[in-house]
């Protein structure tokens, strides 16, 4: 693990980056999740260390420590990405608010073992569906794409997830593991946990991504409608091909991030 600090530069980028814009605007949609959890992210890792030990856990709190910074780089790109949009539908602004203000709710009223649970969730799909991206799964999508600055903040993005998988599940594990009926325990929570997570980001993503396509077609014509909506129809059997196994793996009792499949191109999207 290591912290990178690329220069994705999103000045001349513009929301309709590929051919089909249906695909581009998902993505586009998708920043929000990362502009706000990562910083999220690092809050709940503060708290967590104060609770591990300075000598038993010293390798991992170093592990903590890197993964906060390299959160940190994510949440500036994203920010940077969203901003983009945001130029051109400042109505994102609204669903911007919202989500914030539920991860700022869950940081107040919501206990460590949730923000940790919930942490898990987010950081378990991202890496257990890194090699989709990374290795070119998603590529067909946005053939033609004028600009893959978008693009490829997201394949470097997912191979620092994939790089840091362990380690969040590390810290939940080191607090909520033990004997035998407890592990079983911290298991039931973290897969509840996690299906919650998946539902609470799918349903920000997917009423910014309704608002992105909404702003589209209202100065379409039907037939253009029409052939937008198939378009998106087929955006998402595609994500859903190639993410629907990937995103069960995490349920499993016995599942363990270190022994995740490495992407074959993982080393080129991290050089950036």
């Amino acid at each position: 693990m290591k912290v990178r600090r690329p220069d994705f530069e999103f000045a001349d980028v513009v929301p309709h980056w590929a051919p089909n814009a249906e695909a581009a605007q998902l993505v586009n949609a998708a920043n929000l999740v990362p502009a706000y959890i990562e910083p999220f992210l690092i809050k709940v890792m503060r708290e967590a260390k104060a609770r591990l030990d300075p000598t038993r856990d010293a390798a991992l709190l170093d592990d903590v420590d890197v993964f906060m910074r390299q959160e940190g780089q994510h949440a500036k790109m994203h920010t940077a990405a969203l901003r983009m949009v945001r130029d051109h539908y400042p109505g994102i602004a609204a669903h911007e608010q919202r989500f914030a203000s539920t991860l700022d709710d869950f940081l107040e009223h919501k206990s460590l073992r949730f923000l940790l649970a919930y942490s898990d969730g987010f950081e378990a799909y991202a890496s257990a569906t890194a090699a989709a991206w990374i290795d070119g799964g998603m590529d067909a999508l946005f053939d033609g794409a004028g600009d893959d600055t978008s693009l490829e903040l997201w394949k470097w993005h997912l191979a620092e997830e994939y790089e840091h998988r362990t380690v969040v599940f590390d810290v939940y594990e080191r607090l909520n593991g033990g004997g035998r009926a407890r592990r079983l325990a911290g298991w039931a929570y973290r897969a509840a946990m996690y299906c919650y997570c998946q539902v609470h980001l799918a349903w920000h993503t997917a009423r910014l991504y309704r608002y992105l396509l909404t702003r589209d077609r209202a100065t379409m014509t039907r037939r253009q409608r029409t052939q937008s909506k198939r378009r998106t129809r087929g955006v998402a059997l595609h994500a859903q091909r190639r993410f629907a196994p990937a995103m069960t793996r995490p349920l499993s009792p016995t599942y363990d991030p270190s022994r995740l499949r490495r992407p074959t191109q993982l080393d080129a999207a991290l050089n950036v």
